[in-house]
């Protein structure tokens, strides 16, 4: 198409210049016509000429939400423009490319640097990355876009005991050494467990960071992960995903952990952490399911509690030595139940969630009440199209009392939510 139209420029141009009783070399015309071509291929690329269209791309997604609150107790009715995302992804080579994700919460009143990394493709089978990464735990973390998931929130497994989403600077590999096996191993900056009264509240870098760096027993090590700005970063961990997703029709096994030590040289003691998770996800004609099941083990958590509880620092001493959660959804396609000829999808999903920030604590450490709990929920959500979802659902939560008895469970807690995500 390109040498079409630029023949027919030229053959223009010969035409108004020389009149109609010039005649056409066909030969030089052709010759001429590859030179303007190559020179228009030579341009695109130059240094400092731009980028050619195709070669960069925006993308995002977004979401709304509406809780309201049934807590006996009493308890808040929010809505809320949680996200808005922008990404970009740009071919820098072939075998180069970009992505980066920032993330506007709660009505562009918060930003978060989501991750910003280049791919370098050498082989299917191996690859490296580098830069701000998005951490490979969990199937959500990821692909954490709100239409791929189907309730309003994201489930509890996916924030108390994984704290997506989740990101670390480093470096690593990835690739699918054959097919339906997949994976990614990753070396980033650890979490941080404690946090002195030194650091300040404020932005900043590194020990005079913000106000994140903490594990507690409400959140696990949620607060622990920290925007890069704040990181200490005197430990390291390591970080790794494989997949499975040819073993069986419509089944797709999944594997992560995460290993480092967290105290980051602020007390003696490491605070070695050993994350390991499993998921699975299975489609058969309408009916779908999903399961993911984590367990961490975090080591000298009594050191970290007598530290927290000191002068020196500016932590809860309530971080336990193991937590531990699984959930287990399901789902039926409805039109596809009903044999209906549409490209609409509506699914009536049911999801049971176990979940265990303190699900054991160090000797001389109380356990606090609620924060162990079991969540039941139900909901439908439609999907227009792929990338579009109206989401609906009722979420009850039984609080467990602190002697950790097994079915000794306290207050409960109900949320009506409703919401809208969309991808671009």
């Amino acid at each position: 198409m390109k040498k079409i139209l630029l023949t027919g420029l030229l053959a223009l141009l010969v035409l108004i210049w020389s009149g109609p009783a010039v005649a056409v070399d066909l030969d030089q015309l052709q010759r001429q016509m590859d030179l303007m071509a190559d020179e228009l291929e030579s341009f695109k690329f130059k240094k400092g000429a731009g980028t050619e269209h195709d070669r960069v791309s925006v993308h995002g997604y977004g979401e709304l939400h509406y809780n309201n609150s049934l807590d006996e107790n009493g308890g808040n009715t929010e809505i809320d423009s949680h996200r808005f995302v922008i990404g970009v992804h740009a071919i820098l080579a072939d075998w180069i490319h970009f992505s980066a994700e920032i993330d506007f919460e709660h009505a562009a009143q918060e930003l978060e640097f989501e991750f910003a990394y280049l791919d370098f493709l050498i082989h299917q089978a191996f690859n490296v990355r580098a830069g701000v990464l998005l951490l490979p735990v969990g199937s959500l973390n990821e692909f954490h876009e709100p239409n791929l998931f189907w309730s309003v929130e994201r489930p509890q497994f996916q924030n108390k005991i994984i704290p997506t989403t989740w990101s670390g600077a480093g470096a690593g590999i990835f690739g699918t050494p054959i097919e339906g096996v997949n994976y990614r191993l990753y070396a980033v900056n650890s979490v941080q467990s404690i946090r002195p009264t030194s650091f300040s509240t404020g932005g900043g870098s590194g020990g005079s960071g913000g106000e994140g760096g903490r594990f507690k027993s409400s959140s696990g090590i949620r607060s622990g992960r920290q925007q890069i700005n704040e990181l200490v970063a005197e430990d390291f961990a390591a970080v790794g995903r494989l997949e499975l997703t040819k073993l069986f029709p419509g089944l797709q096994l999944g594997f992560s952990f995460y290993t480092g030590n967290t105290t980051h040289d602020l007390i003696p003691e490491g605070g070695f952490i050993f994350l390991i998770e499993g998921d699975m996800k299975y489609r058969l004609h309408w009916f779908e399911m999903n399961a993911s099941i984590a367990n961490i083990d975090i080591d000298d958590a009594a050191a970290l509690n007598a530290f927290c509880a000191s002068s020196a620092g500016d932590c809860t001493p309530d971080i336990g030595d193991n937590i531990f959660g699984w959930n287990v959804q399901a789902g039926v396609h409805l039109p596809q139940l009903l044999g209906m000829n549409t490209s609409h999808d509506v699914v009536a999903w049911f999801m049971f969630e176990h979940i265990r920030p303190q699900d054991s604590v160090p000797s001389g450490t109380a356990p606090t009440a609620g924060v162990n709990f079991d969540v039941y929920q139900a909901g439908i959500t439609y999907l227009p199209i792929p990338a579009v979802a109206v989401k609906m659902d009722w979420q009850h939560r039984r609080f467990q009392n602190p002697n950790f008895a097994s079915g000794n469970l306290g207050k409960a807690a109900d949320t009506i939510n409703l919401g809208i995500a969309y991808m671009y």
